[in-house]
């Protein structure tokens, strides 16, 4: 397979790649700026490691991650394969690629592994903070529900001190919603507040260089807090929590299901993840 442009690298195309992406130039209809957003991280983290896209180097960034990370290695083959598309278009890439790496697409061989953090755990993380926006995101994440983009996209306005709650602007599927804030919560964001950067952003959440913190940022600071004491924690992680625990103390489904912007309330029963354990401990009460 041989590079048609080779004047231009392949990274250079990004720009040209985020436009079509915006503008509905892919196929016919816009991304979402999450979708974006996705696809740009895997794209540069495949071209930070590979010159240029080819099948080898396709089988490289698949053999690099290993196979139980199957949402991982699938968003990176999606990136690089809607990346590929414009450079066919701009002649920089053979159109045999796409046909060739079809059978490179990552099937998940394993059912889908499902955590979330118990109590304890979750106990264990605010002890392991080292800073009020470390505290800050274990608290929001997994007393609100709201997914790591939401969270990465709120803005000081959308905070309601004297009414409680935080509104949530163009969520999944383009809705606005209004989450509740308990006392805990506003706490947290009150004591962030006083750590947060002295910058002009009105994103709420804002890194050490002052720049707004996307949900790959949030992640790996999640990621760092669980290593110090080995608990396993993702951004959903902490979403199933909120839904677990508080359906364990008898909050009605329906209410959990709002909070979290789910269509359907099986999906939030689906987020239920109540212990064996956990279950016989309530039942030993039950008259």
């Amino acid at each position: 397979m041989t590079v048609r442009n080779p004047k231009k690298a392949h990274l250079d195309y990004l720009s040209t790649w985020e436009d079509a992406m915006r503008f509905g130039l892919m196929d016919g209809r816009p991304y979402s700026e999450i979708s974006i957003e996705t696809y740009i991280y895997y794209a540069r983290w495949f071209l930070e490691r590979y010159p240029a896209i080819s099948l080898e180097t396709l089988k490289k960034a698949l053999l690099a991650i290993p196979t139980e990370h199957f949402a991982k290695r699938l968003k990176m083959y999606q990136a690089v394969t809607s990346l590929a598309k414009i450079l066919i278009q701009e002649k920089a890439l053979d159109p045999v690629y796409l046909t060739e790496s079809k059978k490179f697409r990552p099937r998940r061989h394993l059912p889908e592994r499902k955590i979330t953090v118990d109590q304890k755990g979750l106990d264990k993380l605010i002890e392991a903070c080292q800073n009020p926006l470390e505290e800050l995101l274990v608290i929001l994440l997994s007393q609100t529900g709201l997914r790591v983009s939401e969270a990465a996209n709120l803005k000081l306005e959308d905070i309601n001190y004297e009414e409680k709650y935080l509104t949530v602007m163009l969520a999944k599927w383009g809705k606005t919603r209004r989450v509740g804030l308990s006392s805990k919560v506003i706490e947290a964001i009150q004591m962030y507040l006083t750590y947060r950067p002295n910058v002009e952003e009105e994103w709420l959440l804002i890194n050490r260089n002052g720049n707004r913190m996307n949900r790959f940022g949030i992640r790996n600071r999640l990621d760092r807090i669980g290593d110090r004491v080995d608990v396993r924690v993702t951004p959903h992680a902490l979403r199933r929590a909120f839904v677990t625990l508080n359906a364990n103390k008898g909050r009605p489904l329906v209410m959990l299901q709002i909070a979290c912007g789910h269509n359907d309330i099986s999906t939030t029963r689906s987020y239920c993840m109540t212990t064996e354990d956990e279950t016989i401990e309530a039942m030993r009460a039950w008259d």
